[in-house]
């Protein structure tokens, strides 16, 4: 992937609402020229990364103000309400950005579609010139959000509207941040498809293009390795294992989507084995169920079982329901082996509830 955004001149943020791990930022500061937060937490814990820190939320609070100025370099206010929030306390280190709402996505489900209808993101174009210009000669930058697993196509689609409704504010500006939600490791993310746009902006408008991706990042690099404790049966075989997909992977939950195993070997599912069972996590959820799989050998209790797809958000969004404990993390590299970096007790679970 650094190869492509390269050709096409976009500056990478990682998004840290995905994955909040400092110890892995050595492995992905050469590829990053920055991060960027969600909030306060998010954007003290980016500023480990020692690049550019950028935070956007839809409201700041009051008293995190001054916090924020110390850690970020570029702040993107979500509406012009709150400029004053920082107006008296900013430096000459602090850049502002606002969050532009396009009024387009490819994302057709709302719950995930910035620009849904009565969306709280993001000025539209009908009120930019409404602000008071005070509050634009402090703004330097342009926010956009509006897609989620996207392609080429859509994301040039974005590229479109946005020129389309706000160029006449590009003189006035010298970077736009493009957000996530492009799909750019899938085999039909097309660059060539926004590479006209792009030019458009960087040669004609001379700004700086950031995107910040997470997902597409991280998606591969995470495995999540589980044990069968108990097989159990009512009318199908059902494995129990020692995790919980609400507590460990709770976007599939809120997505229905289902994970790749890649340990120990699966059959297709049209190729139907005798050795099926529905993988059940370990908590009173009845949904608790990462689905049915087909392998080549029975299970039993003790067989591990590896799920990919577990590097960015389920690792980000885990929690303690049921007192189901976190999961240890471990680096592996054909270098040191594995290596384990952080492991949970039942102590960390105290400290939240006791």
């Amino acid at each position: 992937m650094k190869a492509q955004t390269d050709k096409v001149n976009l500056s990478l943020l990682m998004a840290m609402k995905g994955f909040p791990l400092v110890k892995a930022f050595p492995y992905i500061s050469p590829f990053i020229c920055g991060t960027s937060a969600s909030g306060l937490f998010e954007a003290k814990l980016g500023s480990h990364l020692g690049k550019e820190n950028h935070i956007h939320t839809p409201a700041y609070k009051a008293e995190d103000a001054q916090e924020i100025l110390s850690v970020c370099d570029h702040i993107v206010l979500n509406s012009p309400g709150q400029a004053e929030i920082f107006s008296q306390l900013a430096t000459s280190k602090n850049e502002f950005g606002l969050r532009l709402n396009p009024e387009i996505s490819a994302v057709k489900e709302d719950v995930y579609n910035p620009c849904a209808p009565f969306s709280r993101f993001g000025v539209k174009k009908t009120d930019m010139d409404e602000i008071d210009s005070k509050i634009m000669n402090k703004i330097s930058g342009f926010h956009v959000h509006a897609l989620c697993g996207s392609s080429g196509k859509d994301f040039n689609s974005l590229l479109s509207a946005t020129i389309e409704k706000f160029s006449p504010y590009f003189h006035d500006i010298s970077w736009i941040n493009l957000g996530g939600g492009q799909a750019l490791t899938e085999d039909d993310f097309d660059f060539s498809f926004f590479q006209k746009n792009l030019d458009i902006l960087q040669n004609k408008y001379h700004l700086k293009t950031y995107i910040e991706p997470c997902e597409y990042l991280v998606m591969d690099a995470g495995f999540l390795i589980t044990t069968v404790l108990d097989i159990v049966h009512n009318k199908k075989d059902i494995a129990i294992l020692d995790t919980s997909i609400s507590c460990h992977a709770l976007d599939v939950l809120k997505n229905y989507y289902k994970l790749p195993v890649v340990f120990p070997q699966t059959c297709e599912s049209h190729h139907l084995s005798k050795y099926s069972y529905i993988l059940a996590g370990n908590s009173c959820l009845s949904g608790d169920l990462f689905g049915t799989y087909e392998f080549e050998e029975p299970l039993k209790p003790g067989d591990k079982i590896v799920f990919g797809d577990m590097g960015s958000y389920s690792f980000a969004q885990q929690n303690y329901f049921n007192g189901i404990n976190f999961p240890s993390i471990a680096f592996y590299n054909k270098t040191d082996g594995l290596r384990q970096i952080k492991n949970y007790t039942y102590k960390n679970y105290e400290e939240i509830y006791d």
